[in-house]
């Protein structure tokens, strides 16, 4: 699901020699470990998403790696958050966001940052509207090509209110939205 959600997403975004390489062999290896030892990996958490018997969609959290961000008190992250494109605009990334708001909350997260590849017009405006604001760009080399990425921010309250309504109530569970789909929690 990953390395699919890569290649619907990043198409005409990113050179195809890095679409190219994307392996769901490696890709499979790295969720492992970060599923097997999410202390090891910033205390990782992953939340999928299944209608039916299909992965439709992730994310993933887990403490702010960059300490500089930390420090500015974005101290949660948001690692990656991917719907695959036939469930898109049916409410799935809003759910996940909820869930990875809830759970960063639920750490004593104050803030959440993210980063999104600046052409990546239609993940903007998820955020923005999800409360997330531009902060921040930086470049990011891989091999000879350079992709800008800018980063979204917000304070864990304004960034899902509902999620942060809902955290502070201290209901937790295993949630079914409108479409009778789970999210599953770890």
């Amino acid at each position: 699901m990953h390395v699919e959600s890569w290649l619907e997403t990043y198409t005409g975004i990113v050179p195809q020699e890095i679409l190219a390489a994307l392996s769901v062999p490696r890709r499979t290896l790295a969720w492992e470990s970060i599923l097997r030892d999410p202390v090891g990996n910033d205390d990782s958490v992953v939340y999928l998403k299944e209608i039916g018997c299909v992965v439709a969609a992730f994310g993933a959290c887990s403490e702010q790696r960059d300490s500089d961000l930390k420090a500015r008190g974005f101290d949660g992250e948001i690692g990656a958050i991917y719907v695959l494109r036939c469930f898109q605009k049916q409410g799935i990334g809003c759910s996940l966001m909820k869930e990875l708001a809830i759970d960063l909350s639920g750490r004593g997260s104050r803030g959440i940052a993210l980063w999104v590849l600046k052409e990546n017009a239609r993940a903007r405006r998820f955020y923005e509207k999800c409360g997330g604001e531009l902060i921040g760009e930086r470049k990011d080399v891989r091999g000879a090509v350079i992709l800008t990425k800018w980063l979204t921010v917000g304070e864990i309250s304004k960034f899902c209110k509902s999620a942060f309504n809902r955290a502070a109530s201290g209901k937790r569970s295993v949630t079914t939205d409108c479409l009778g789909s789970r999210i599953l929690i770890r």
